[in-house]
C-alpha cells in the first residue's frame, strides 16, 4: 500500500468513527418518537431502556453506514482541498482518481460490513428489541393509564379515565369507546361514575368493575325499503357492571412479537429468498384454485340428446344440491331455497326441444322460481370463492413485494455507501472546505434525499404501485447519475460558479440590473 492511500486511511478514521456515531444519534430519534408512549409512565429503569436503544441501534446500522462514508469523505477530500494538499498531488501528477483510491477502499469495507450488519446483526437485533419492547408493554398495565389521556392498550377499545387514585386501583370518570364491531362508524360509548380495576388468573384478565353509568350504543335498522336504513340509539342505565379484557394481546407467545408484520426485517437474503419462494408456490397453488371454481362456474352440460318424453326427467346434480342444502348459513340468508327443498322441482318435456325459446320453459311456475334462486344462489357462491382467492392472491403478494424489496435493499444499501463516496469525494475536492460546515450541510443534504426516495419506494411498493425491484434500488437508479456527473466535474476541476451566474442572469431576467 502506497504512503498517499495510508494517508487518505488515516484521515478517513476519525471523521468516520464521528459520523457513524452523529448517524446513529439521529437515526435512534426515529426510536424516541414512535415508542417513548409505549415505555413512558410504566416505571422502566434506565438500562432496560439502554438496552432497547442498543437493539435499536444496532438494526439501524445498514441505513447508518451509507451517511457514514458520505460525511467522512466530504470532510477528508475538503480538508485535503482546503489545505492545498489535493492541489499538490495533482501538479505532481497523481490523478485524482488514485487520490480517490484510500476512499474507495473505505468504502468498498463499509459495504462488506453493510451487508454483514443486514444479514447477522440487523435480524438478531431487531427480534430482540422486539421481544424486549413488547416484555416491557405487557408490564404494570395500571400505570399506563393517565388522567384524562385516552388509553389505545387494548385492542378495539379506547378508554380514559378523569380520575385515578393513588392507589392505583380505584377509578372514577369512566369512559369507554368500544370498536370491536364491524361497522367502526357506528357509536359504542360506555361512560361510568367511578369505578375500581384489577388482573386476575394471573394477569391473563383485567377487570373493571364500574359503578353508576350508561351505555350508548347505535344501531342499525332496516326499513321495508331495503335500500334504506335508520339509526336509533340505544341507551341503557346501569348500576354495576363488571368489564372484562383479555390480555392474550400482551402476552408474547400470542403477541409474537409482533413478527407476522414484521418478518421480512427480521429475515437474511438467504431466508428472505426461501420465503419469497414460499409465496410464489402459493399463489400459484391460490390461482389453480381460482381457475378450477371459474371453470366450475361456466360449467354447462350438453342436454343435446335429450329425448321428447311426457314423464318428469330428474336435475342435474349440481341444481339439485344447490336446493337441498340444509345448513344455517341457507336458513338465514335464502329460506326461499330452503322451501324448495320440501317440493322438488321436477322437469317436463312435451314438445320438441326447438319449439322452447329457454330452459326454464320445461318448468312449472313454482319449480321454475325454485331453480332461478337456486341457481342464483350457486353462482353467488363461486363468484365469493373467486374473489376470496383473489383476495388471498392480493395479500400473498403484497407479504411477497415487502420481501422482494428488502432483499433488494441489502445490496442497494451496500452499493449506495460507493455511490456516496463518488458524491462526497469530488463535492470535498469542489467545495474546498473542510471540518464540520459545509461538509456536514453537503451530507445532510444528500442523506435526506436517500431517506426520502427510500421511504417512497416503500410506500409505493406497499401501495402495489411500484415493482418492488425498482424500489428497492431507486436510490441507487437516483443518485448514480448524480455521482457520475459531481465525480466528472472534479476531474475537470470545475466548480459551481455556473450556478451562482445562472442565478445571477435569471435575477436581471425578473428584476432588472
Amino acid at each position: 500500500m502506497k504512503k498517499l492511500d495510508k494517508l487518505v486511511i488515516k484521515d478517513f478514521i476519525p471523521p468516520y468513527i464521528m459520523a457513524f456515531f452523529v448517524a446513529e444519534f439521529v437515526l435512534l430519534m426515529i426510536f424516541l418518537w414512535k415508542y417513548i408512549d409505549d415505555i413512558a409512565g410504566k416505571g422502566i429503569s434506565l438500562p432496560i431502556i439502554l438496552e432497547l436503544l442498543f437493539y435499536f441501534g444496532v438494526s439501524i446500522i445498514p441505513k447508518a453506514v451509507p451517511v457514514t462514508i458520505l460525511i467522512a469523505s466530504v470532510m477528508v477530500f475538503g480538508n485535503l482541498a482546503e489545505r492545498y494538499e489535493l492541489s499538490s498531488m495533482k501538479s505532481a501528477g497523481i490523478s485524482l482518481t488514485r487520490i480517490f483510491l484510500g476512499g474507495i477502499l473505505f468504502a468498498i469495507f463499509t459495504s462488506i460490513f453493510s451487508l454483514f450488519a443486514s444479514n447477522y446483526l440487523k435480524p438478531r437485533a431487531y427480534f430482540n428489541f422486539l421481544e424486549r419492547l413488547n416484555s416491557v408493554k405487557s408490564q404494570k398495565l395500571g400505570l399506563s393509564f393517565e388522567e384524562d389521556v385516552f388509553s389505545k392498550d387494548f385492542r378495539n377499545y379506547v378508554i380514559r379515565f378523569g380520575d385515578i387514585d393513588p392507589n392505583g386501583s380505584d377509578i372514577g370518570d369512566v369512559l369507554i369507546y368500544d370498536h370491536s364491531a364491524n361497522d367502526k362508524s357506528k357509536l359504542s360509548l360506555l361512560t361510568a361514575e367511578s369505578g375500581s380495576m384489577y388482573t386476575e388468573e394471573e394477569n391473563n384478565l383485567f377487570v373493571m368493575e364500574l359503578d353508576k353509568g350508561e351505555q350508548y350504543r347505535e344501531m342499525v335498522e332496516k326499513t321495508p325499503d331495503k335500500s334504506k336504513h335508520t339509526y336509533p340509539l340505544l341507551r341503557t342505565k346501569f348500576e354495576s357492571w363488571t368489564k372484562v379484557f383479555d390480555m392474550s394481546d400482551f402476552d408474547m407467545e400470542a403477541q409474537n412479537f409482533s413478527i407476522t408484520r414484521r418478518e421480512h426485517d427480521l429475515l437474511n437474503a438467504k431466508q428472505l429468498l426461501v420465503t419469497i419462494d414460499s409465496f410464489d408456490n402459493q399463489i400459484l397453488t391460490n390461482s389453480g384454485k381460482m381457475v378450477t371454481n371459474f371453470q366450475n362456474l361456466l360449467e354447462v352440460k350438453d342436454y343435446s340428446d335429450t329425448k321428447v318424453k311426457e314423464e318428469a326427467s330428474p336435475l342435474p346434480e349440481k341444481v339439485k344440491a344447490a336446493i337441498t342444502k340444509k345448513d344455517e348459513q341457507v336458513k338465514t340468508r335464502n329460506r326461499n331455497v330452503i322451501k324448495s327443498i320440501t317440493n322438488p322441482a321436477t322437469q317436463y318435456i312435451t314438445r320438441d326441444l326447438s319449439q322452447y325459446t329457454s330452459l326454464i320453459e320445461t318448468f312449472d311456475t313454482l319449480s321454475a322460481k325454485s331453480i332461478i334462486k337456486a341457481s342464483k344462489y350457486l353462482s353467488n357462491k363461486r363468484n365469493d370463492l373467486i374473489r376470496q382467492n383473489e383476495a388471498r392472491n392480493k395479500s400473498i403478494q403484497s407479504q411477497m413485494n415487502r420481501c422482494i424489496l428488502r432483499y433488494h435493499q441489502i445490496y442497494a444499501w451496500a452499493l449506495i455507501c460507493i455511490i456516496f463516496l463518488f458524491i462526497g469525494a469530488p463535492l470535498g475536492s469542489i467545495v474546498r472546505k473542510g471540518g464540520y460546515g459545509y461538509p456536514l450541510l453537503i451530507a445532510i443534504i444528500f442523506f435526506m434525499l436517500f431517506i426520502v426516495i427510500d421511504m417512497m419506494g416503500d410506500k409505493l411498493t406497499t401501495s402495489n404501485a411500484m415493482n418492488p425491484i425498482m424500489a428497492g434500488w431507486l436510490s441507487n437508479i437516483i443518485l448514480g447519475p448524480v455521482a457520475l456527473i459531481i465525480t466528472i466535474m472534479a476531474l475537470r476541476d470545475s466548480n459551481f460558479s455556473f450556478v451562482k451566474d445562472k442565478f445571477i442572469e435569471l435575477r436581471i431576467k425578473v428584476f432588472g440590473r
